[in-house]
């Protein structure tokens, strides 16, 4: 597969999650790289001085200030599907960010971005587009404007603020904490300034700094693809091979399941979930993994090798809990089937345990025991004349 090719199909399946999930884009977003670890023979491979994975496939995201992507782009050298034109106009950044925005509505979002995309033409173009964008700027993009110089503000202080507005409505706010710092926006320049906590190491005490709105806004909502990057890097797909493909291929899972948590987080909170009984990654990916496993499939065949010393089969010795550590209840670690699981109607058969005891019903508010037990769940259901807890156990 080339790499036209498979940037084609991720824009058509993003384009077909967009129109059939109905996603709607936060107002608050943001565009920055993506490096996917890989260390193989490849003509596009990058390497960024800073990354956490310095060598690796770059890729130019659309991220929520969640961290929920909504539009990607990989980068392919000169080969990017990028209209020329366009390029020229506004250098690879800014074409960038032309393409991956082309779905945004009008009047409805802020965009973030670092100098590596900015430049004047981009923040015109944006504004007649009704985006509002802001970001660091290189002053050499800008036409060398008239600003005030890094020695100038550093002798002011800091906390000093100096802008510039040109007369189509572009401007620049050149800032001093640490080092001076330049941004540019469409739609806001000092805006109304808060007061910050810095340490000055001089003086080796805190003081109060004053900042301009824009500074406060950009830190607030450029970090979407960061933490995005830093999800997918908690419980990466381990591939340990020198085929580009696979590696994307397994990247583009990782990024598909760190988007769903946050979806999940987004509508546990919308409907008053208590954190507590929220889902971790961990424990959603885990959740994600048997139910793509389970759901509608049979009872799994007997694995190979030398049997299990479980009761009930192949399937207890692949399910059944690690031992328990010193302070957690065996009950507390007991297996239960997503509710995904045990409510498909495909492939649930009870079968009789060799146990010498009975089991307890792992049933809603059941107190029997009994030697059934289910061979796609693992757990024991009560099937006796007075009770039919198997059957309770799996109606949807």
């Amino acid at each position: 597969m080339r790499f036209d090719e498979l940037e084609k199909c991720s824009q058509r399946e993003a384009a077909l999650a967009l129109k059939v999930v109905q996603l709607s884009v936060e107002r608050n977003i943001s565009v920055d790289e993506q490096i996917v670890p890989f260390k193989g023979h490849l003509s596009i491979k990058q390497y960024m001085k800073g990354k956490p994975n310095p060598w690796g496939i770059k890729i130019f995201l659309l991220c929520g200030e969640s961290g929920i992507v909504y539009n990607m782009m990989l980068y392919q050298g000169t080969a990017t599907n990028i209209d020329k034109t366009l390029q020229k106009n506004f250098g690879l950044g800014g074409a960038v960010v032309l393409k991956l925005t082309q779905h945004l509505s009008a009047n409805r979002h802020f965009l973030y971005f670092d100098n590596f995309f900015s430049s004047y033409n981009l923040f015109y173009a944006l504004s007649k587009r009704k985006i509002y964008a802001a970001g660091t700027v290189r002053t050499n993009r800008f036409g060398n404007p008239p600003i005030i110089s890094d020695k100038e503000i550093l002798k002011l202080g800091r906390g000093t603020t100096y802008e510039i507005t040109s007369s189509l409505g572009i401007g620049l706010v050149k800032w001093c904490d640490n080092k001076p710092i330049v941004m540019a926006s469409n739609f806001i320049t000092s805006g109304t300034p808060d007061v910050v906590r810095r340490w000055d190491k001089k003086n080796k005490r805190y003081i109060e700094v004053e900042r301009p709105e824009i500074i406060k806004l950009y830190n607030k909502s450029m970090g979407g693809v960061d933490k995005h990057d830093q999800l997918v890097s908690y419980y990466r797909v381990f591939m340990k091979s020198k085929k580009w493909t696979l590696r994307m291929v397994s990247h583009a899972f990782d990024m598909a399941v760190s988007n769903s948590w946050l979806e999940y987080k987004q509508e546990a909170a919308r409907i008053n979930i208590p954190i507590k009984d929220q889902q971790d990654l961990l424990h959603f990916k885990t959740t994600l993994v048997e139910e793509l496993i389970m759901v509608g499939r049979c009872t799994p065949g007997k694995k190979r090798g030398r049997p299990s010393s479980s009761p009930c089969g192949s399937i207890a010795d692949s399910r059944s809990p690690t031992p328990t550590a010193a302070g957690l209840s065996s009950k507390s670690l007991e297996f239960r089937p997503s509710e995904s699981v045990s409510s498909d109607q495909f492939g649930h058969f009870p079968e009789m345990d060799k146990k010498k005891e009975a089991t307890r019903c792992k049933a809603f508010k059941c107190k029997g025991k009994t030697h059934v037990f289910c061979t796609k769940c693992n757990i024991h259901l009560c099937f006796t004349k007075t009770s039919n807890c198997f059957l309770k156990y799996h109606e949807k």
